[in-house]
């Protein structure tokens, strides 16, 4: 009975970490969360951005990764005055450092109850004003950059049309 008992509990608790993970695909709305800033500012609140297009750039293990992240922290800042809202959701490991950047990085430890995990990472996510997933890009941020990059323009216009 006590190996079946075990058994039981093994199960439910690989079954509740699963549920935490989700992998999200366009035109599915993106649940909200919360999560705390990995260098000491103000943590942030997905659903407190609705209305205003989002990218979360989710880092897979990445330590002090600024080098890597520098492309998109410019592409941010270069669409802000589109309105778009800028993310990175760096996942900690160990000792390693948060990437320090203008924008602001979040902090997922995968322990926090305010927020889900995404898989597969790394990845870029496109959010629209509504909270939908429009664009999903995963794999090497490096190698995915370029993709990003030539979405973002016609997204944010579209996201400009849906606002008027």
């Amino acid at each position: 009975m006590g190996r079946f008992i075990r058994f039981l509990v093994l199960t439910l608790t690989v079954g509740a970490t699963s549920a935490l993970a989700q992998t999200i695909a366009p035109g599915e709305k993106v649940d909200d969360f919360s999560l705390p800033s990995a260098n000491g500012g103000w943590g942030q609140r997905l659903a407190e951005q609705k209305g205003l297009p989002v990218m979360l750039i989710w880092t897979d293990y990445c330590d002090g990764c600024e080098e890597r992240l520098s492309a998109y922290q410019l592409l941010a800042e270069s669409h802000a005055i589109d309105g778009l809202v800028s993310w990175v959701i760096w996942t900690p490991k160990g000792n390693a450092e948060a990437p320090r950047m203008r924008l602001p990085v979040l902090s997922n430890n995968g322990r926090l109850k305010t927020a889900w995990q995404l898989e597969p990472k790394p990845a870029v996510m496109l959010i629209n004003r509504d909270g939908v997933l429009d664009h999903l890009f995963t794999g090497s941020l490096s190698r995915r950059y370029d993709d990003v990059e030539s979405v973002m323009a016609g997204w944010l216009a579209a996201q400009s049309q849906k606002e008027h």
